[in-house]
């Protein structure tokens, strides 16, 4: 990593955490960049699955999502939004639950095939990523997650 910002408290704004990412892509111009909040997982851990708490956080990221996709789009990068686990109403993760374990994923830029059918495994988008960035891997790919013209 010859870039990044980095915090420690899982309440750091998500609006800081975008501007800080928008920082980083304007001084550095980066092939991958990786926007990492944790507003929505730790509204999780304090309320649980069902609350107002987690879900209004998942509106405020969409909602800043919304406010920089359209530039970001513009500039020609792709755009993958996921999340690395569930949550349970008992305000954990980790478990078996399909709560716990379906994600969403959601594709933007031309670089995908935009398939509304597709239902790709986590498992495949390190593969997945390195393939669109060419860089050499061994990992598994969802070849149906890419557009023709990257496959």
């Amino acid at each position: 990593i010859q870039f990044g910002h980095f915090y420690s408290d899982d309440s750091y704004p998500d609006s800081h955490l975008f501007e800080d990412a928008e920082s980083l892509r304007l001084r550095h111009d980066p092939d991958f960049l990786l926007i990492h909040p944790m507003n929505i997982d730790d509204a999780g851990h304090k309320s649980g699955l069902s609350s107002p708490q987690y879900r209004n956080r998942a509106r405020i990221a969409d909602g800043l999502l919304s406010q920089w996709m359209p530039l970001w789009l513009a500039e020609g990068y792709q755009v993958m939004v996921t999340a690395d686990h569930g949550m349970n109403d008992d305000r954990s993760h980790g478990g078996i639950l399909p709560e716990e374990t379906t994600v969403p994923l959601f594709v933007f830029g031309h670089a995908f095939s935009l398939q509304p059918d597709l239902a790709p495994q986590q498992t495949d988008l390190c593969g997945t990523l390195c393939e669109l960035l060419e860089v050499a891997h061994d990992k598994p790919v969802c070849h149906g997650l890419l557009a023709e013209s990257q496959r």
